[in-house]
């Protein structure tokens, strides 16, 4: 092997609490105007939000996103739904639910389904309601299911870490959005590395 190239994830056995490019799907949750107006850090939250958009465009990760209640409360903001957006164009349409966990929308957990894979990594708002709600539910239901901590927040910072701590107590994997992209890359001197590189500087 030369140096720069990463080896496949069916040749090289990594750990399971590592992401997988090729068995994670990324889910976003909820990011509309009405919640992130009172989110604390939004401006980072929002930003690790469109990172891991961008970076799952780049390697061909899939992506869902859910909305609350579309009809009152809008729907996705402009910078995430143009982050999500691939090469063509388009992007995932976001689904619409009225149930807290993705998990309990039934066009979610088709579409999840349907993509064949059975790592998620879930950002978005809010931590302590529907982030919990859908992690603990899709590790309920089989999926390995990781939180992109810096990537979720609640309207206070101490019902952000009341929820990251209920969710890391279920055996639900919190990590940094960085280690998330990093994990997903695998190794430096790739062409999809120098385009992640120039996101994350």
């Amino acid at each position: 092997m030369t140096p720069g190239t990463a080896r496949s994830s069916s040749v090289f056995n990594r750990h399971p609490s590592l992401l997988d490019r090729d068995d994670t799907v990324l889910i976003v949750i909820d990011m509309q105007e009405p919640f992130l107006a009172a989110i604390h850090a939004r401006e980072a939250l929002t930003a690790n939000v469109v990172l891991l958009c961008r970076a799952a465009g780049i390697l061909g990760i899939p992506i869902l996103a859910t909305e609350q209640y579309t009809a009152r409360m809008g729907p996705t903001v402009t910078v995430v739904r143009d982050a999500m957006a691939t090469k063509s164009g388009d992007g995932p349409a976001p689904i619409d639910k009225l149930v807290f966990s993705a998990a309990g929308s039934e066009p979610f957990c088709t579409a999840l389904s349907q993509t064949g894979r059975r790592q998620t990594l879930l950002c978005g708002v809010e931590t302590h309601i529907c982030i919990s709600q859908t992690a603990h539910d899709l590790l309920h239901i089989g999926y390995s299911v990781h939180i992109a901590a810096d990537a979720a927040s609640s309207r206070t910072l101490e019902k952000h870490k009341l929820g990251m701590e209920r969710i890391r107590d279920a055996g639900i994997k919190p990590c940094a959005t960085e280690a998330a992209v990093y994990e997903w890359l695998g190794a430096a001197g790739t062409t999809e590395f120098k385009e992640i590189l120039a996101l994350v500087r």
